[in-house]
């Protein structure tokens, strides 16, 4: 098929041009106006604002597009790292201008863009070290910025609002509670610093048509928001909450449609562990959950779950840990449908200290399993999960199996090593059902290639009978240590035949493979 575009006709149109002897039919200013709102609105909006300078025309079209996107990204406002900050008052006129110059009463789509991201790594070695400091932020007048998230809900048909707004002083910065009321929005993202005080006035929340709720904002005291503004959108799908909550120990995300949710909990107070979370999601596809461990739990069975990120951390003692356990399997076992599960911070840790293997629920569809490092022993809880997981095919262990303070406290792997060694070395009655059907990949990071590692790498190379790979990662070593981990990992006894062991350096693109 030939792409090329045709030659310009040279029959004679309104905004035609005399070039040469020959009239060169000028296509984009004799499209309808309709389809040149459309391929406009397309467009950022500052690069859709460049074609009013084509013609008459199409300065009477840009004020109609029905998407309006601004972004001060490019600017940082960082006092340490200044870069092209006198380009900001540009970028004020240019809103200014571009919205009291507005004509249409359609608008469906509205993103505004102000202030640090702080998520970017440019700011990651500047002055901002939380939601209480802000030099990265711009210095603007709430009237003004008022002004601004307000204009997209004086028009009609608004299917989409992103804000991302870091001001250096707030003040009486409010976000207008008409967000929370407006029936046609689809997406609606929140990353703010702008107060929420006045949406405990609300009686309620109405967005029947959500399907996309993104909220990141400084400060939540209101125990019962999230609740309310969840419970106000019956269609919603997808949910992030990424907040600072103050004072807020009753968490309860309920919802028949939701198909996503990633809820991170950052706590101001962690005095006292009365927490409550009730998670009610029975269509869940996709769990990622970050929180200090609750006092309680109450969380249904989600059938339908594909994938679940779980970092839990742990405010009580190791003498607790007894304890903690229990709360920690009553929120793993409702995630038992699972196919893709991921475990970290105390999660691990805190399982590792008590004998789980009859405790865990059975895994009947987890075919990928992660395990971030515990700071015990590995005998409890690595042939636990093994037996609760009878179609496992691959085992990742993203920080290894020791953290690098192990590797230095040799009293500490004495009295760790004699646990994991008895363990490994003792022949299993039953081999798991993984073990001799299905996992053929094990993914070891971090590896130290200490004795500790070597122990636990000779069990799983002992009974993987189907295993296909083995791969470890290592950072830059020695010529002389890379020979010898080589030689050592090439005379490891295996149980399958088939199984390849591969060596990888982390700081070079290199593969280097035994079988």
């Amino acid at each position: 098929m030939d792409l090329r575009l045709k030659p310009c006709s040279t029959t004679t149109l309104q905004n035609d041009r005399n070039c040469g002897d020959i009239l060169i039919s000028d296509r984009l200013t004799n499209l309808p106006d309709e389809l040149l709102i459309r391929i406009l609105s397309l467009l950022p909006t500052k690069d859709a604002a460049v074609t009013s300078i084509l013609s008459k025309r199409m300065r009477c079209i840009f004020p109609l597009i029905t998407s309006l996107e601004f972004d001060d990204s490019p600017i940082s406002h960082c006092s340490d790292f200044p870069f092209a900050i006198q380009r900001f008052p540009t970028f004020v006129t240019f809103v200014d201008s571009v919205l009291s110059a507005y004509k249409s009463q359609y608008l469906t789509r509205f993103k505004l863009g102000v202030g640090a991201d702080f998520t970017d790594t440019s700011c990651t070695d500047c002055k901002f070290n939380g939601p209480e400091e802000k030099d990265c932020c711009p210095d603007l007048k709430a009237t003004q910025v008022n002004a601004w998230i307000s204009f997209p809900l004086t028009r009609c048909g608004l299917r989409e609002l992103d804000l991302r707004i870091q001001v250096k002083q707030p003040g009486d910065c409010l976000l207008p509670l008409e967000i929370f009321n407006c029936e046609t929005l689809e997406v609606l993202k929140l990353d703010v610093n702008l107060s929420l005080d006045k949406t405990s006035t609300m009686s309620s929340f109405h967005l029947p048509n959500l399907k996309l709720l993104q909220l990141r904002v400084a400060f939540i005291f209101e125990e019962a928001f999230v609740t309310r503004l969840v419970s106000g959108c019956p269609v919603l799908e997808d949910l992030i909450v990424d907040v600072y909550w103050n004072h807020v120990h009753f968490t309860n995300i309920s919802s028949p449609s939701l198909r996503r949710l990633c809820l991170f909990v950052n706590k101001l107070d962690y005095v006292d562990n009365t927490d409550c979370v009730i998670i009610n999601t029975p269509n869940l596809e996709y769990l990622e959950y970050t929180d200090n461990l609750a006092l309680q739990y109450s969380v249904p069975n989600m059938n339908c779950l594909v994938k679940a990120d779980v970092y839990l951390e742990n405010q009580l003692l190791r003498e607790e840990f007894e304890v903690s356990s229990v709360q920690m399997l009553t929120f793993i076992r409702p995630l038992s449908n699972v196919q893709h599960l991921t475990l970290s911070g105390a999660c691990i840790e805190v399982l590792s200290y008590v004998d789980v293997n009859d405790h865990l629920p059975v895994f009947n569809n987890l075919k990928r399993l992660e395990l971030y490092h515990c700071c015990n022993s590995w005998d409890k809880l690595l042939l636990a999960f093994l037996n609760c997981s009878p179609v496992l095919e691959t085992l990742v262990f993203p920080t290894g199996f020791v953290s690098s303070g192990d590797t230095t406290s040799s009293r500490y792997n004495q009295d760790t090593c004699v646990l994991e060694r008895r363990f490994c070395e003792e022949a299993l009655s039953v081999v798991p059902s993984c073990c001799r059907n299905h996992l053929k990949r094990i993914v070891i990071k971090y590896y130290y290639g200490i004795e500790r590692e070597l122990c636990l790498i000779r069990f799983l190379l002992r009974y993987a009978l189907v295993l296909e790979d083995l791969v470890l990662f290592r950072r830059k070593f020695a010529k002389a240590d890379r020979m010898f981990l080589e030689n050592t990992l090439q005379n490891l006894p295996r149980a399958s035949v088939a199984c390849s062991i591969h060596v990888l350096n982390c700081n070079l693109p290199m593969v280097r493979r035994t079988s």
